[in-house]
């Protein structure tokens, strides 16, 4: 299983998103959770890190964080943050390819944005 460092790794480097420890720590918990059915439907070694990495992030992003987009400092401090939605469905897509036995499907839910509406009209 991927530790709270590595996660936290992964949504700084390749999120641009933090959370809190104790979000994160729990995030890393829950979906330790799913390792044995990543083993039992024979995922690699190397694909269980990844699966786990991104049903962590989508677990302790939920919500659709801001994610810093850029930053200063030497003292004229300034820290700029982007919103998009699209980030996390992409990453659900990604997950869900690579997850084909769904190992981590209830733990990380369906796609928000993927949700349709259907109306009659009688």
């Amino acid at each position: 299983m991927i530790s709270t460092t590595q996660a936290q790794q992964y949504l700084d480097e390749v999120l641009g998103i933090k959370v809190p420890s104790f979000l994160l720590s729990a995030a890393v918990e829950k979906v330790e959770a799913a390792e044995p059915a990543m083993v039992a439907a024979g995922y690699s070694d190397a694909n269980q890190v990844l699966v786990q990495c991104m049903a962590v992030a989508l677990v302790a992003a939920a919500g659709d964080p801001r994610r810093i987009s850029s930053q200063s400092a030497a003292s004229g401090a300034s820290r700029s943050f982007k919103y998009r939605e699209s980030d996390l469905s992409a990453l659900r897509r990604s997950l869900s390819a690579l997850d084909t036995a769904g190992t981590v499907a209830a733990i990380v839910g369906p796609d928000p944005s993927a949700l349709t509406m259907f109306a009659v009209v009688c």
